[in-house]
């Protein structure tokens, strides 16, 4: 047994400091917590290490008000690991968020524990406390966190929730890799052809005077806009910028992005690849929002948040309002045509044993399997499609230039 300095909230807002005999500091954290007393600094008297070797630090650390700013998914899973990892230890929801502010190695995590722990000091529940920055804590997070306090199961959620952010990290780097590789060798060939009718079709306007003859209509086109561009080579930045701004309006208007999801299901193979990464995060949230408590429809709903296929979501949506009504879930997610059918077989089978959440691991784990494969086939495909892509336009620019050439030659003849 040891004796233990404890400094600890009573109501929230009282704090109060003693002494008292436990074997261990879980142990006394449990004995504070049955006098309804919430723990904030707790070390074994004449231990070497004690939390008041830290407390020391701690007034420098709030002089310097941390801006809070958003974190990247990386982040939000340390956050969460920490979390869940201290929840498991016994230690206090408001200790923990204080190791965090003094420990963590970013800046932001820092920020944000400083914030979350004011406000859990307050008497603001965990869940309502990250609800206060929408920017970082999404819907989905916060629902099942939210779930957990009110099961008494925070901890076994925390875990679901990092499990959750790890999987969907994954998923978005299967979706970068995938796309990047394509999107990059397109804006490299974009601004090739720019240079090369800003100084190369110039180059040859002189030669084209000395032939006389008259220049085919796209050597005509081209060259006047390679003359142009190199009068007014401030346009390049701005062309280029125009661009980028003008596919940024196109991805994100919902006019034009409904449309240009439809047409993505209609893309051979490609359509595979975007209706399998939907129903990947929708199976992931699902599972485990329902493993939390969540109710079934509540659970639909936070899993259709991550679908970004406006199609595919407008698909599923049906979905909540059959189950509101009674439908079951696999009957419901079949009307929707969008789940394949050996997903809708093991989400069937679950529903008839009870074992929805292991049936519902398992689809994850084959459409994981498939979006594998389906990379695998677009990344073989796209090297062909680009090379057609840079061939036309390789050709293009060639027989712009030589066409003129070719005609004097032939006059000669």
């Amino acid at each position: 047994m040891a004796f233990f300095n404890y400094e600890a909230l009573k109501e929230g807002k009282e704090r109060i400091r003693g002494k008292l005999e436990a074997s261990s500091e879980r142990e006394a954290r449990e004995i504070l917590r049955k006098q309804n007393l919430l723990p904030v600094k707790l070390h074994e008297i004449g231990s070497v290490k004690t939390v008041e070797k830290v407390v020391k630090k701690a007034p420098a650390a709030r002089k310097k008000k941390k801006k809070i700013s958003k974190l990247n998914m990386r982040e939000k899973i340390d956050f969460t690991n920490v979390m869940h990892t201290f929840s498991k230890s016994g230690i206090s929801l408001v200790e923990s968020l204080y190791f965090v502010e003094t420990n963590s190695e970013s800046s932001n995590i820092q920020g944000l524990s400083v914030e979350i722990r004011r406000l859990v000091l307050g008497g603001t529940s965990f869940s309502d406390a990250i609800a206060k920055f929408p920017k970082i804590f999404d819907d989905i997070y916060i629902g099942l966190v939210r779930a957990g306090e009110e099961s008494g199961e925070l901890e076994e959620t925390l875990k679901r929730v990092a499990y959750l952010l790890e999987k969907q990290d994954k998923l978005n780097s299967k979706i970068i890799s995938t796309l990047a590789y394509p999107v990059f060798v397109m804006f490299l060939a974009f601004v090739v052809t720019l240079l090369l009718l800003t100084f190369v079709f110039p180059a040859f306007k002189g030669m084209y005077d000395q032939m006389g003859t008259e220049l085919p209509i796209i050597t005509q086109v081209l060259m006047s806009t390679g003359l142009f561009l190199k009068e007014n080579w401030f346009f390049i930045p701005i062309i280029i910028l125009s661009v980028v701004g003008f596919l940024y309006f196109l991805f994100s208007w919902d006019v034009t992005r409904r449309i240009l999801d439809r047409t993505s299901l209609r893309i051979p193979v490609f359509e595979k690849f975007v209706r399998y990464t939907s129903i990947a995060n929708f199976l992931m949230v699902m599972k485990v929002s329902f493993e939390a408590g969540i109710t079934m429809v509540d659970s639909i709903m936070f899993a259709n948040f991550t679908v970004k296929n406006i199609a595919v979501k407008e698909a599923l949506r049906k979905v909540v309002i059959d189950v509101q009504y009674g439908k079951s879930l696999s009957a419901s997610l079949k009307a929707s045509k969008v789940i394949p059918g050996i997903v809708m077989c093991m989400i069937s089978t679950g529903e008839e044993t009870g074992a929805l959440s292991e049936m519902l691991d398992q689809a994850n784990e084959y459409v994981d399997n498939e979006i594998d494969k389906v990379v695998d086939l677009l990344s073989k495909l796209f090297e062909p499609f680009l090379f057609v892509i840079i061939g036309i336009i390789v050709l293009t620019l060639g027989l712009s230039l030589y066409l003129p050439l070719f005609q004097t030659y032939s006059n000669l003849g």
